[in-house]
Parts: structure tokens; sequence; C-alpha cells
């Protein structure tokens, strides 16, 4: 329904003396010349022509002109105020996004943003996420993900090749630890890392790999019940393809 009127109003120049005029003026002669408001430039609030409604005043309604200086503005449905730009309803309110974000559409409607992992209208449905790893297969490795997202074979030792599908050679790899043995209910372990090889890979032939060549050292040991005792220590020192153990 229509509210209350607003005025089309000429003011005068800000530092001049007298009172704002609000109203029109028709038919204004200066020195016996009508003067035509529309081909001069005009100031904030002075409006060419007593004519209301020729700008879109009313920003969601109809402007209706009540006489030559004043209008009203009748909204539309959800709209209300003096120009019609004041929601009176809010479509978000009871929303039912259940994994997402209500966006109005309008006084009466709305849209669901979901969050990541989730769709449909009310972002209730479960989406499926893509995952890299599902392009690549690792026969004797596990898929891992670099920096940059892409999917790669981190492979198990002795295996190699973009897909880990490659048995490495018989070979040789050197370790420094602590070498530890079992003394009655007591762990034990050499009181100094002890360097040697550990054969790791695989024989073509259908041997096995393992130590081909080893000496024999001796070291101390600490034990946890307190005692100490001095033991060789097999070390190997050249590893390859050699018959399995049965």
């Amino acid at each position: 329904m229509p509210v209350k009127n607003n005025i089309a109003a000429l003011r005068q120049s800000p530092g001049q003396n007298g009172t704002s005029f609000h109203g029109c003026i028709r038919n204004l002669y200066i020195n016996s010349e009508l003067q035509d408001f529309r081909n001069v430039p005009l100031q904030v609030g002075i409006l060419p022509g007593c004519e209301p409604c020729h700008k879109k005043v009313c920003v969601h309604g109809t402007c209706h002109a009540t006489s030559q200086s004043s209008f009203s503005c009748e909204c539309e449905g959800g709209w209300s105020g003096p120009l019609c730009d004041q929601q009176t309803n809010d479509p978000c309110l009871g929303n039912k996004c259940v994994h997402g974000t209500c966006l109005p559409i309008n006084a009466f409607s709305y849209s669901c943003k979901c969050l990541q992992g989730h769709g449909g209208v009310l972002c209730d449905e479960e989406e499926m996420l893509f995952n890299p790893c599902q392009s690549i297969r690792c026969k004797h490795g596990k898929c891992r993900l670099s920096g940059l997202g892409k999917p790669y074979c981190e492979c198990s030792s002795g295996y190699t090749g973009d897909s880990c599908d490659k048995e490495i050679s018989c070979r040789g790899e050197r370790i420094r630890d602590y070498y530890q043995k079992q003394q009655g209910y007591a762990a034990c372990q050499t009181t100094k890392k002890v360097s040697r090889l550990e054969c790791k890979g695989g024989c073509s032939t259908g041997q096995c790999c393992g130590p081909l060549r080893s000496k024999r050292r001796k070291y101390s040991f600490e034990c946890t019940d307190g005692s100490s005792f001095v033991d060789e220590i097999e070390k190997v020192v050249k590893c390859g393809c050699t018959n399995c153990l049965s």
C-alpha cells in the first residue's frame, strides 16, 4: 500500500542566506527569459521540472506522483519503507541447508552454498572426493602424495620402478646400529654401534639373497640386569645370491 509522500525539493546553494525552498517552480522568467533547469548544472536535491517520478526512486516498488512536487511508493511483496528498500522477510530464517550456508535470492527464497564434500539442493548429500591414489597401482609399496598433490609409489625394500613391480638385484645395504642379544631374562646390547651389511633384494635364479662372506669380531655388551660380558659378532661384509636355507 502507498506510504508517506516524499517531496522533490529545490534548495539554495550553501552559504546563502534565506530559507531553503521545498516545492515546485514552473515558468520561471529572469529578465523576460524563460529558464529551463534541464540545461544547467544542478545541485544535489534539485530536480529538473515538476516530475517527481522521473527517476527510479522506489527501489522495489512503483512510484505514483501525488502532486506536481511529491510522490508515494507502492512496494512489492516483502519490501517496505518510504523508498521500498527495507526487506520485511528474511528467507534464511529456519533454512534447511544441512551442510552449507544460506544465501537469500529474494524475500521468499534462498539457495545453499555447500561445504566441501557435500552437494545437493540442501547440501545433504555426500560427494565422493577424488583420491589421486586411485589412478596408480603400487604392487610392492604404498601410494604417497607429493608436495604438489601428485601420487607416486613408495616401494618396499627390495623393489623399485614406478609401480614397485621390479625386484632389485641382491645387494648389501650398510647400516650402523647397536647389536642386541638376549641373555637369560636380561636384554643386552653392544656398548657402541656396530657397522655391518644387511642383504636386501632378490635373485632371478631361484636363489636367495644372503651373506657370501662375513667376519667375526669381539664386542662388549651391557645388560638390563646390570651385568656385562664380551662376545663375538659375525659381521656380514659381502652379499650375493646363494642357496636358500631350508
